[in-house]
């Protein structure tokens, strides 16, 4: 334990860097207005914000701004500068947006852009007015920015639930995580809702239709609630990365932070619905982690099936699901919780008897005894039947049936080579082969085993080498001391054995992924770029581009078949690499070269091309095909699509990491010659 906290308390890099980035400053910051409503006043208590900058000297000026003729909004327009829009005709219409060139050309110091998850009009650059945003941002350009909690993304389920109506403009919620200051604009309800009868929020007759529809009283105070814990969850996310950036390891009850371990258990899914009873009415952030150990990677498919099933029921219901190697259960749970400051454990009553846990050290038992930074809370099943479990298979138990086979038949061969040496030696001097027979069966074959060989070297030394022989009477105190002895040696050197076993295994698969994805971005990386191949031609000739149709063919042939060589060594199953030339999508490399997709299969592909999020089987869109397609996502698109025949929920969060790092590795290599 003490080397895990001495790591805990080391500072991690990730969160290091954000506090340095936010301390030096980024290229443009973030302020959002962020309400529960329309009407609460976010656009009028962001213009109040402009003339407060503009009277400190600051360059503000108003890319766009809705006042939905409300005079008192339209006011505070005056004193500040306007870009005028741009406006253009679409489908008889005349549709007014912001002009994002015209703003960038400007380069004011902060730029007022009003509701966020406003949908473009198709000739616009972007699609979403949020992208008009980041491109501001990375521009250098401040933005204060207003939007309504039901618009991110992750809220958008809960808001229909609650509202009976589904917002169909949305943002992501990596907005808001990148969001450098937010402030709640709130206002009583009742002030609101005068708001609406003055027609200050929309017409006299739209304003009756609200105030029953959206704006009930319930609905409302819903969504206070929810936007106040999206902000406090922004804001533990922010403690977070300080305490690790400065390695600070107890945790901080400033807020509730729970996490929920889960096992191979057939109440893990039962477990995730209780914990997020708990986290929902205490408002609080969760977290669901499964500790993967040496002795649970040889989970059978049932297990590995119910344990994908909690993690999806989780990701459903809001929960940052993960997986962590480690060599021990309760480890890798505190270290986990350490992290991230986590307040609460949540974990499932072992299956076992009370006193047979307790002396076997269970983890829930260890977790209670020993005193943690956080509270911990059993939670029992409520289904009263025990779900059938898988039966253990003859090939398992006959390995272990082989193990104490073998453990017999060595002390059997060192009571024969005692027995010639007993003419030779004194009696005293036999133990040591015993011992030394011990020692080799703990190390090799574990506790078990070495404690029956412990109890046969016992038993043959005193039947066939102490007076009297041939019976089983001890009067030799000898005898019983080498009992204790042997028991203890077989226990401590079998536990040593088996933690440098776990140790030795983690270590492996950790090396295993680790040296997988060097060497492939090693292979990726030693592609060549455009400007080493064509550095001597003018750019934009003729020549430049038929040498540029000639080359990215093949280059991006290597850099498919490179990554499909790759996904062949994490997944047996056929795997597909889409790639994005000149904005087509083409299937360039597959693992099975007989296996063709069908219609229905390349135009999900082509969704999760155009979308960039995972679709197909287990993702929850487009599901009725046999495959799972992730983008191959970068910064400004997506660069192409991996497929693999199989089940998206079926795998675990390390898995999916894993075959996120490989497309991310193909995507980066990728741009350099896509879209030239």
């Amino acid at each position: 334990m003490t080397g895990n906290r001495s790591d805990a308390r080391r500072p991690d890099p990730d969160a290091l860097l954000k506090e340095v980035q936010k301390e030096e400053g980024r290229p443009g910051r973030l302020k959002v207005f962020l309400g529960y409503s329309p009407g609460v006043g976010k656009t009028y208590t962001m213009l109040e914000e402009a003339h407060v900058l503009k009277r400190r000297g600051d360059d503000v000026v108003a890319g766009v701004v809705e006042t939905h003729g409300r005079d008192e909004t339209s006011r505070l327009l005056i004193g500040l500068e306007v870009v005028p829009r741009v406006a253009a005709e679409h489908e008889g219409l005349v549709i007014e947006e912001m002009d994002l060139d015209a703003v960038l050309a400007r380069r004011p110091a902060v730029v007022l852009v009003d509701e966020l998850a406003h949908t473009n009009a198709p000739w616009c650059r972007h699609p979403k007015r949020y992208q008009d945003v980041e491109e501001l941002l990375s521009a250098g350009v401040d933005v204060y920015t207003t939007v309504n909690v039901q618009h991110f993304e992750s809220q958008n389920d809960v808001v229909a639930k609650v509202t009976g109506v589904r917002v169909r403009e949305t943002v992501p919620d990596d907005v808001l995580a990148r969001a450098d200051e937010v402030q709640v604009v709130d206002v009583p309800l009742e002030e609101l809702f005068e708001r609406l009868r003055e027609g200050k929020v929309y017409v006299p007759e739209q304003a009756r239709a609200a105030m029953q529809n959206f704006f009930r009283r319930g609905n409302l105070v819903a969504l206070r609630e929810i936007t106040l814990s999206v902000v406090a969850q922004k804001m533990g996310s922010e403690l977070v990365d300080y305490m690790k950036a400065r390695a600070i390891g107890d945790s901080w009850p400033t807020s509730g932070r729970l996490l929920v371990c889960l096992g191979p258990s057939p109440y893990a899914s039962q477990l995730v619905r209780k914990a997020y009873a708990l986290a929902r009415n205490a408002h609080a952030a969760w977290h669901v982690v499964h500790v993967e150990t040496p002795l649970l990677r040889g989970l059978g498919d049932v297990e590995r099936n119910r344990l994908a099933d909690a993690f999806n029921l989780a990701e459903q219901l809001g929960a940052r699901t993960a997986s962590v190697s480690a060599t021990d259960v309760v480890t890798g749970i505190v270290q986990f919780a350490r992290e991230n400051n986590i307040t609460q454990l949540v974990i499932g009553r072992p299956q076992r008897s009370f006193l047979l846990g307790a002396l076997r050290r269970s983890p829930v038992h260890r977790l209670l005894a020993d005193r943690r930074d956080f509270d911990v809370i059993v939670v029992s099943p409520t289904v009263a039947d025990h779900p059938p479990g898988p039966q253990p298979t003859a090939t398992r138990g006959e390995l272990h049936a082989r193990r104490y086979l073998v453990t017999v038949l060595a002390v059997l061969a060192g009571t024969l080579f005692n027995l010639l040496l007993a003419r030779l030696v004194e009696p005293i001097a036999l133990y040591s082969v015993y011992l030394v027979i011990t020692l080799a069966v703990a190390l090799v074959l574990g506790t078990g085993p070495s404690l029956l060989a412990s109890i046969l070297a016992v038993l043959s030394f005193d039947f066939f080498f102490t007076e009297p022989q041939f019976t089983f009477a001890i009067r030799n105190p000898l005898v019983a001391v080498s009992a204790v002895v042997f028991f203890l040696t077989s226990i401590v050197v079998g536990q040593l054995a088996r933690l440098a076993r776990q140790q030795r295994q983690a270590l492996k698969q950790r090396l295993e992924q680790v040296s997988l994805l060097d060497s492939m971005g090693k292979e990726l990386l030693a592609l060549p770029p455009v400007e080493q191949l064509i550095g001597g031609l003018p750019p934009r000739s003729g020549e430049w581009r038929d040498t540029i149709r000639v080359l990215r063919s093949t280059i991006l042939d290597d850099l498919a078949q490179t990554t499909i060589r790759y996904l062949g060594r994490i997944t047996l199953d056929p795997a597909f690499v889409f790639l994005a030339a000149d904005r087509h999508l083409r299937l360039w490399a597959r693992t099975d070269p007989d296996r063709e997709l069908s219609v229905e299969e390349l135009a999900v592909a082509e969704w999760a091309y155009k979308k960039g999020e995972p679709a197909g089987a287990g993702t929850g869109t487009l599901a009725n095909v046999r495959l799972y397609f992730v983008p191959m996502k970068t910064q400004g698109g997506t660069a192409g699509v991996i497929g693999v025949r199989g089940d998206y929920s079926r795998l675990f969060p390390e898995q999916r990491h894993l075959l996120g790092a490989i497309a991310n590795l193909a995507s980066l290599a990728a741009t350099r010659w896509i879209g030239d």
